[in-house]
């Protein structure tokens, strides 16, 4: 019986589509140095000294290693085909510092994103990347901010919004489904969602009651990745 569980689990649909993914990544390459080279890297520079890295500072101050961070979000940006797939509105809420929105817009996209704006450092990435991003933050039981258009994809990467106030305990089920039905609102037909979420320790921000609710409501839940089609 125990080999059984643990043959089906091999076979699961889960498990194929994350071989997909790294096949797919390793058969359509993409030219990071290209990349790097499109980075005005004077004032990158500037902006090093600037937030320097240094004991107890903002936490923010870790995306002085662009090229790391390239790196990752080339990868998040080839699971989702956007290397290969034609023009995408897109936006990622919780952006960050615009690394995903830079490489998504690297690749044609028309590119938005959603933050607070309380990290200066991202704030000027932001700026560097040539990004366009509405400011604000995302909590349980309110609306977004008014975007003003539809998406095709909407993302969220490493996701951290998804938790009360003094970090406690994460959403739970009534919670995330005032939120995707909020989100379901700016989805264009045919458009997927994908949310990335950071579980924390012991699985606190992404209970088994939420993954529940997400695969009732049609996700694909891949780990702490779910993704949604419309």
């Amino acid at each position: 019986m125990r080999f059984s569980r643990k043959l089906q689990k091999l076979l699961s649909r889960d498990l194929f589509a994350s071989a997909l993914e790294h096949l797919s990544r390793a058969t359509h390459p993409v030219n990071t140095r290209r990349i790097l080279d499109d980075i005005d890297w004077l004032q990158f520079r500037d902006l090093r000294h600037k937030y320097p890295h240094r004991p107890g500072s903002p936490q923010i101050n870790r995306f002085e290693d662009i090229a790391y961070w390239i790196e990752i979000n080339i990868e998040r940006a080839q699971d989702l085909w956007l290397d290969r797939s034609p023009p995408l509105r897109i936006v990622d809420l919780g952006c960050g510092a615009g690394f995903f929105l830079f490489l998504a817009k690297q690749f044609g996209h028309q590119c938005l994103g959603l933050d607070v704006g309380d990290f200066l450092l991202s704030n000027e990435l932001i700026e560097l990347f040539g990004l366009e991003r509405v400011t604000g933050r995302i909590r349980a039981f309110q609306p977004l901010p008014d975007f003003g258009r539809k998406f095709d994809l909407i993302t969220a990467f490493s996701a951290a919004f998804n938790r009360s106030e003094d970090e406690s305990r994460g959403w739970n089920p009534e919670e995330w489904n005032f939120f995707l039905d909020d989100v379901d609102r700016y989805l264009r037909l045919d458009g997927q969602i994908l949310l990335e979420i950071n579980s924390g320790k012991e699985k606190r921000y992404f209970p088994a009651e939420v993954r529940d609710f997400l695969l009732k409501r049609g996700a694909r839940v891949d780990g702490e990745r779910v993704y949604f089609r419309s």
